[in-house]
């Protein structure tokens, strides 16, 4: 080979070397941005978790309530359960009954 094709190697080789390590450091610099941006998050969400409860967020629980105060509540958690498939299920008629007459034009 003659001497001049080892010179193109070696400049086409520190050009990807050089290039590789420009593309790695950008790369590391946006990860450490956003490894930074996640640490704060979390940092605010602990902050949040150490702070103390106000009297109105905390309920007492069930087991020191009278029966008829958790059935209560039973019962409106599983109404709401109801409703929300029902209304699920309407959705899902109402979409459907859309698609099937989605490519009737006219008829």
């Amino acid at each position: 080979m003659p001497g001049w094709v080892w010179v193109l190697l070696v400049i086409f080789l520190l050009a990807m070397l050089i290039t590789g390590s420009v593309y790695a450091v950008r790369r590391a610099l946006a990860a450490l941005h956003a490894v930074n941006e996640t640490g704060g998050r979390i940092a605010d969400i602990f902050a949040r978790l150490d702070q103390e409860p106000t009297t109105g967020d905390a309920e007492a629980p069930s087991f020191i309530l009278p029966l008829e105060v958790s059935a209560d509540r039973y019962a409106d958690a599983h109404s709401a359960v109801i409703r929300h498939q029902e209304e699920t299920r309407s959705r899902h008629a109402t979409v459907w009954k859309r698609w099937k007459t989605f490519n009737d034009l006219g008829r």
